[in-house]
Formats: structure tokens, sequence, C-alpha cells
């Protein structure tokens, strides 16, 4: 029997098994590939440059035109394929893993416009202080934070991880982010000239720092959107701290109250031939006096007090003045000696008590420890003025205790002699900081009332140190001193924007394991991936020879 040779099938493309491809195809095959290529680039262009310049996007309309052109040479194959079994499969898969993307963009559009983190640092680190959250809460106007922050500087990820922070605190706060090595237009029209500078804009208003720090940020955005700053004035003249100049200056407390957006000015009574308090001062401050005050002095501070005036005296243990002579009318009585606390005491010195516990007060919340170094104690009395008409009820007390010493300590009368407890000496606890509140709180309002304004009176607040406050206190890392001083201040005048300003603890925190818990920690650590790899390697021998 012969062989049909015609009956055999005739391949005219051996290597494909195919129709052979003319020259159109083949060339849209190129332009097709050419195309994706193109479009790829454009898009990673335009990523890195953060914008849809001409060049990207000349790429990416050029490339989708020479995929539309494979596409329309193609039309037959595709159609065909489109309608395989295997083209369905591919198409399910890809539908379901644009699913899986439009899920993924849609969780992390719902994050981005609503912000959900937890600080779980025992020292909220990583948080907005309370101060700034009540600053950015009270914004009346928007605020712009335009930021001139490099990817080389030392700290650009804190910088902007902190900007992001106020970002998230008000819809009033505007962020605008600029490299200022290669947004060169904007920093001249900015007048930027150094790198990690940010601007902040409000009401035709501009305030620009360098390092971007909490505290700078949150004084420049006060500084913009409040009116005139409040006056803070130091009494002179009598040996107290100077502003600024040697250790025993409080320069620190200075430049704290200046950042907080504080006008802080010295005053001499002495230099004046009617002495008298300005009428523009918010705060009087008597930090350290070592001389007497003279009578003319005292009246003109006096005066100042009965109508509604703000003192804050840090009054140090004999021989400085007591100011008993001012103090004594609000039922403060200052006692001489110092107070010696053996028990609680900073790194068992006994002449530098602590406060562990203060009592709840905005001036003490979240201050956590106090130090008062060399300090005197007050007793609390009736105020000294006498009944307004007869028969009138005595005064009351207007001074309460704000600090108090532990009971075991006791007020040294002999401070020039060895130290040693007798017992007709006053026994803890022992007040070693006082307030007055003499304003007068608003009347309960029926809901939806606006709150009528509060009678201003005196207030003050007097401790038996000045050291707490010092530079040479703060050098040796101890500024707690300079915080309650800066909280009094707030308090006094009713700021309470400014009126949580809590130190963050950057001491880190160790664990300490004992020989029984380290060697538990080596075999979890250790000996469990082992055992789990030992295991596996076992079941997979036996499976293997059985």
């Amino acid at each position: 029997m012969s062989e049909d040779k015609t009956s055999k099938p005739q391949h005219t493309n051996s290597t494909s098994g195919g129709p052979e491809r003319g020259p159109l195809q083949l060339a849209s095959i190129v332009a097709g590939w050419a195309g994706l290529a193109a479009i790829v680039v454009g898009l990673l262009w335009a990523a890195v440059i953060k914008s849809f310049s001409v060049a990207p996007l000349v790429l990416v309309m050029g490339g989708a035109a020479l995929v539309i052109f494979w596409l329309i040479i193609n039309i037959a194959t595709v159609a065909a394929a489109a309608k395989s079994r295997q083209a369905k499969l591919i198409l399910n898969s890809v539908l379901f893993t644009a699913l899986i993307l439009g899920i993924v963009v849609l969780v992390n559009y719902v994050g981005a416009r609503h912000h959900v983190r937890k600080d779980l640092t025992q020292s909220k680190q990583y948080s907005l202080s309370e101060q700034t959250r009540a600053v950015a809460q009270a914004l009346e106007q928007e605020v712009k934070l335009i930021a001139f922050v490099s990817l080389d500087y030392h700290n650009w990820g804190e910088i902007d991880d902190r900007l992001r922070e106020y970002e998230m605190l008000s819809p009033k706060i505007k962020v605008e982010r600029y490299d200022p090595k290669t947004d060169f237009s904007k920093a001249k029209e900015h007048d930027v000239q150094f790198d990690g500078t940010v601007m902040v804009e409000s009401s035709g208003k501009t305030e620009r720092v360098t390092g971007a720090s909490e505290e700078q940020l949150t004084s420049a955005i006060l500084a913009v959107t409040s009116g005139e700053k409040t006056k803070v004035y130091f009494l002179t003249g009598h040996g107290e701290l100077p502003l600024t100049g040697s250790q025993q200056s409080v320069a620190t407390l200075k430049a704290n109250l200046e950042n907080q957006q504080y006008e802080v000015e010295t005053l001499s009574l002495m230099a004046m031939e009617q002495p008298q308090v300005p009428q523009d001062c918010a705060v009087l401050g008597i930090i350290g006096a070592k001389r007497p005050l003279d009578e003319k002095e005292v009246n003109a501070i006096s005066a100042y007090l009965t109508f509604g005036g703000k003192l804050i005296a840090a009054i140090d243990p004999p021989p400085a003045p007591n100011l008993e002579e001012i103090l004594i009318d609000y039922g403060i009585i200052p006692l001489d000696g110092i107070v010696l606390d053996p028990q609680l005491s900073l790194w068992g010195q006994s002449n530098v008590p602590m406060v562990n516990a203060p009592p709840s007060h905005e001036i003490t919340r979240n201050l956590g420890a106090v130090i008062l170094p060399v300090t005197r104690a007050f007793e609390l009395g009736s105020p000294g003025q006498e009944s307004e008409y007869p028969g009138a009820p005595s005064p009351t007390p207007s001074a309460t205790a704000l600090l108090e010493s532990s009971s075991s300590a006791w007020l040294e009368i002999s401070i020039n002699e060895q130290a040693q407890r007798d017992t007709d000496e006053r026994s803890g606890p022992l007040v070693m900081a006082a307030l007055v509140d003499q304003t007068t709180p608003p009347p309960p309002m029926m809901p939806g009332m606006a709150p009528p304004p509060r009678e201003d009176g005196v207030r003050m607040v007097v401790v038996g140190t000045s050291i707490m406050m010092s530079d040479d206190l703060v050098r040796q890392g101890v500024d707690i001193g300079v915080y309650f001083a800066l909280k009094s201040i707030a308090w006094l005048v009713e700021n309470e924007k400014l009126i949580s300003i809590p130190p963050k603890d950057t001491t880190p925190n160790y664990i300490t394991f004992s020989d029984r818990q380290r060697n538990a920690a080596i075999v979890a650590v250790f000996g469990l991936p082992v055992l789990v790899m030992l295991t596996g390697v076992t079941v997979w021998w036996r499976r293997r020879r059985g």
C-alpha cells in the first residue's frame, strides 16, 4: 500500500507551530513591549520627582499609544485567546488581585485621615505634651508650618514625625514640606538660608525656628496667634538671682519664659522716687533676695497685691530676709531654720528634701518628685489684717500648703552647728511651699450661657528656696525646679494653655534578671528553636525511611 504523502499536515513555521507573522505583527509586538517599558519608566520618574512634569507625562502617553497600537493589530488574536479556559482563569486571578489591592488602598486611604496611634513608653516620649495639645485645640485661625528640611538633615525623621503629630492635633494646622537643596524657588521665596528651618505663619505674622523642637514650634504658634505678650518682672537690687550671667542665675527659667511668649524684665523699685509696680506687670518675681527690702518697696508691693497682683517668691533660709512684712497679711508666716529629712531626700542628703507625691493641683500635676535643696519652712495662720467692721467674723487663712515634707523631717534651727534633732524643734510634715488664691470663681451657669469674667484677686506662690530654680542645679541634671516655676507662673496668670509642661524622663529603663530567670531566658531563646528543628528533622527522617 502506498503512503499518502498529501495527508500530512503542512507547517509553515517549524519554530512556533503557528502561522508565520508578518512585519506588521512583529512591529506591534516590539511596540507593545516598548510601550509597557515607557509607562513604567514614566511612572517611576514622576514618583521620584513627586510631580507629573512634561517628560514623564510624554513617556506615559507615548507608551499608552504604543500599547493601543499593539492591541489594534492583534485584536483578533486577543479576542480568540480571551475565550479560552486559561484566559478565564487568568482574568479571575487579575480581578481577585485587583480586589485585594482595592481593599489595601481603601484601608490606607481611611487610615491616612483617621490616625490611630498609641505611645506605650512610660514617659510618653513620642507624644506631644498637654501644653501643645491645649494650644492646638484653642486655635481659632489657620496656622501653616512650612518646613525646609532635607533628607540629609541630622534628625530629619524626628522632625518629620513631629510635624505629622502637629498636623494630627488640629485641622487648623497645615504642614508643607520642602527640600531646600532641591526646591530652590521656595527656599528663595521664604528667604531660607539654613537647613532645618520651619516657618510658622498665621494672620500675616511669621516666626521661624531652626531645629523644630516641640517647645520651639508651640512657642512660635503662640507668637503668631496671640496678641500682646504677658509681662513678668523680676525684682532686683537686693542680691536676687540674676536673669543672666553666673551659675547662680535663672537664665534657664528666663529662656523658657521667653520661649512661651512671656516678656521678661527686671524691676528696680529702689531706682524710683516713688516706688510703684508697673501697671503692665502680670507677675512679680522675688527670687533669692539676700538683703531686706526698704519700707517704700514693701508698701509698693503690698499695694500691687491689694489690687489683684500676682507674686512668685523664692525665699532662702536665714540670714536671707523672710519677707514676712508682705506675706503675713495672707496667712504665710516664714520660719527660721532649714528643713532636714533623713528618710526622703535626694541621694540621702538630709538638707535636700523631696516631695514624691505632691497634692493634686494645676502646678504640681505631672511633675513627679519635686526637690527643694536647703529650704526653709512656713506656718500657715490667719491673715494679719483686721476685721472689716466690729462684730464681723475673723478672717480665715487664705494660704494653703502646696508642698510638704514627710513626717520624718524636722526644722533645724542651729544651722551653723552639726545637724542634730532636738526635742524643741518642729517636726514634720512641714510646709515648704504655699499658695494664695483669692480670685473669685464664676458662679454655676446654665448650659449654653457664656461664663462671666471672674473677679480678679491676688494669687501668690511662695517657696522656701531659690536654689531649686538656679542654673547651677540645672547643670547637675535637676531641672524640676524650673518646671515648677514655669507652671507656677502659668497658674498665677491663669494661662491654661501653658499650665502643663511635663518634663519627659529620658532615662533608659533596664530589666534585671536573676540567675534562674537568665537561664530560663537562654533556654527560651536558643533551646526551643533547636528543639523544634530537631523534631522536624526526626519526623522527616522517619517518613523517608518508611
